[in-house]
């Protein structure tokens, strides 16, 4: 993130903002405005996201990667920390250990209650070191899987989780620490699953990354293209065929379409125009978790007899919809009535 008189120091030069999707743009004009200094990121958290490359090149890689890379990469000091493997110094080990509390020969803790705690009392040595003149150190932290950490259900004594919830809600909130260079990033699927002080707290920014769009797409495609020159090179070779492959793949998530790919290129079989919309109906089917399914139907809206401006309607709907213009149609439909009226025939 971009560096101002009291933030942070700016990403290197070759990563334009413009080059980031939209959720990281916000993100970084948030912080840089000084709205906020904690965000909670939900939504697609665990999908594969394009990592802007440094010499025009792209590869995919996982959340913590994109944060590391392409948000974080002016931070001295990153730390993350999750129930697994508790916390961890991604960048900046040198610059951590100079913390006087790590000379006493402890561990570093991996039970929440004490690691947030950890996690805390860093902050705070580092935030006074910069008030007394002794330089300022930038420092990031990751809390992935945040739900684990200060569930909306209690997994924990009610002590622990709500001293966890308390000290979550402090980085953002205490003056000491916002007014220092001091990011903190809480991950989670669902806001739901988080601890309501934690989910509902006003001094911290909600970011939902969503669904990759076609852009996004397009530019995920292109990062496996050199590893899959059997599977896209088919789609390579049309003009503007992976920006339509991608088109038609646009909703997916960009891991299902790279386990997809490479499946196709260990099967030495190229991804053709005519497979995609398939594929595509595959893909959301196993990402709901079989809890959509797609129904080929053999009938026509010229087999309903009804009120001719419905069917109007609905044909030009569907017109819009095969233009690629989804931005026009609406978000589902309700289709009500008395018994017997054909509502059911009509979805059919």
């Amino acid at each position: 993130m971009a560096e101002t008189p009291a933030a942070t120091p700016a990403p290197p030069g070759p990563i334009a903002r413009a080059d980031l999707p939209v959720w990281a743009r916000e993100l970084i004009t948030q912080y840089e405005s000084h709205a906020a200094s904690q965000f909670l990121l939900s939504g697609n958290v665990g999908d594969r996201l394009v990592l802007p490359g440094r010499s025009g090149a792209q590869a995919l890689g996982s959340l913590r990667d994109f944060l590391l890379e392409a948000l974080l990469p002016g931070f001295q000091v990153v730390l993350s920390y999750d129930l697994g493997n508790g916390i961890r110094v991604e960048k900046g080990a040198e610059e951590f250990a100079k913390w006087p509390a790590l000379r006493e020969g402890k561990e570093l803790p991996k039970t929440p209650h004490a690691a947030i705690e950890t996690l805390t009392r860093y902050f705070r040595y580092t935030a006074n070191l910069a008030r007394l003149g002794q330089g300022s150190v930038h420092v990031a932290a990751i809390v992935r899987d945040a739900h684990l950490v200060a569930p909306a259900q209690p997994g924990s004594t009610a002590y622990d989780l709500a001293a966890i919830a308390s000290l979550l809600r402090e980085w953002a909130s205490d003056s000491l620490l916002t007014n220092h260079t001091l990011v903190t990033l809480l991950v989670t699927e669902n806001l739901a699953d988080l601890h309501p002080l934690v989910a509902t707290n006003p001094r911290t920014a909600r970011v939902r990354i969503p669904l990759p769009e076609a852009t996004e797409m397009a530019g995920a495609l292109r990062a496996l293209a050199p590893d899959a020159p059997l599977a896209l090179g088919p789609l390579a070779a049309e003009p503007e065929g992976l920006q339509r492959a991608a088109a038609e793949l646009a909703g997916a998530t960009v891991a299902s379409v790279e386990s997809l790919v490479r499946i196709k290129q260990y099967k030495k079989e190229g991804l053709g125009a005519a497979d995609l919309s398939r594929i595509k109906k595959e893909i959301v089917e196993r990402d709901s978790g079989e809890l959509i399914e797609f129904v080929h139907s053999t009938l026509s809206l010229a087999d309903f007899h009804g009120p001719e401006p419905l069917k109007a309607w609905l044909r030009q709907d569907l017109e819009l919809w095969r233009q690629g213009d989804v931005k026009a149609l609406p978000k589902g439909y309700l289709v009500c009535g008395p018994v017997g009226t054909g509502k059911r025939f009509l979805v059919e």
